[in-house]
């Protein structure tokens, strides 16, 4: 859930930073809105992943990090169950969604964009006819929508502005996220593989993968140096390098230890831990800066 609360909070501040209050009820209803759409997503892939047979097959899961929860494999929900609850969540997030747009019609527009890109990629992420992750692209849309529009969508609501600055902060958690998906893959290769599920992983093989994972790690460091140089973001952002050690710890483990899925697990808390730290960095670094500014 770090991954919605996280960016969902910069954008609160980057919000209130920028104009001096924010309005208690909407930024309440945004973030109940980003983790219901979360919730959704994950229990309506986790059913198509048992149609699929992915998660019935795979012996390397560590539950409930990769392979799902494993819900139906224990008999706690049917496939039938699950996926209504999924729809259930989906459909109360949309409930929010509108009336949060009725709150903020001037800039219905581009909130109507974010959210049927959100509901797009909740639906066909792992769902039929186009079934994103299986494409290649499903990583793309984690990105995406636990990125930029993460943190765009809520900034927008509070602000009733489009702005550069939440857009590249959720870039930097965004592929965070992204990280945290790719690494995930790993242990879950061999069973997708079987299932058809073809993501980047998949495609390119573990060992190569690694050097996607190494990518995507380092590439929120390298865009925040550069940013802060240009002047995009505020300098006390560069707080978020006191996570670097990390970062490059979880890619040291992963390089040594990507076809051990029991072993490599060490590197799939870490990247969720490295998410966390970078992203309460950058929360710290906001704070700070709106006290100091």
């Amino acid at each position: 859930m770090q991954v919605t609360i996280i960016p969902v909070a910069l954008a609160v501040l980057l919000a209130f930073r920028n104009l001096g209050q924010i309005n208690p009820l909407l930024a309440t209803l945004t973030l109940i809105l980003a983790i219901l759409l979360h919730l959704s997503v994950n229990v309506i892939h986790e059913y198509y992943d048992w149609k699929s047979g992915t998660d019935n097959i795979n012996v390397n899961a560590i539950r409930p990090f990769t392979g799902g929860s494993g819900m139906i494999q224990i008999g706690a929900l049917t496939p039938k169950q699950e996926l209504a609850f999924g729809w259930i969540l989906l459909i109360s997030a949309m409930s929010i969604g509108i009336y949060v747009m009725y709150l903020s019609i001037d800039i219905l527009y581009p909130l109507l964009v974010i959210g049927l890109i959100a509901v797009f990629s909740i639906v066909f992420y792992t769902g039929s006819p186009i079934k994103l992750a299986h494409r290649g692209v499903g990583e793309f849309f984690i990105f995406l929508n636990f990125g930029p529009l993460m943190t765009l969508g809520p900034y927008l609501v509070l602000t009733k502005s489009i702005h550069i600055e939440p857009i590249i902060i959720g870039t930097l958690v965004g592929l965070f996220t992204t990280a945290i998906i790719i690494i995930n893959e790993f242990p879950d290769k061999e069973a997708d593989e079987k299932a058809g599920k073809r993501h980047l992983v998949v495609r390119l093989g573990l060992s190569k993968s690694r050097y996607l994972y190494a990518t995507i790690m380092l590439a929120p460091y390298i865009l925040l140096g550069l940013l802060i140089a240009l002047g995009y973001l505020p300098i006390l952002t560069g707080i978020a390098f006191l996570a670097l050690p990390i970062t490059i710890g979880n890619i040291k483990w992963c390089y040594r230890h990507y076809n051990d899925p029991k072993t490599l697990f060490k590197a799939n808390i870490g990247t969720i831990k490295n998410h966390l730290i970078f992203g309460i960095l950058l929360i710290v670094a906001y704070v700070l800066d709106i006290m100091v500014f």
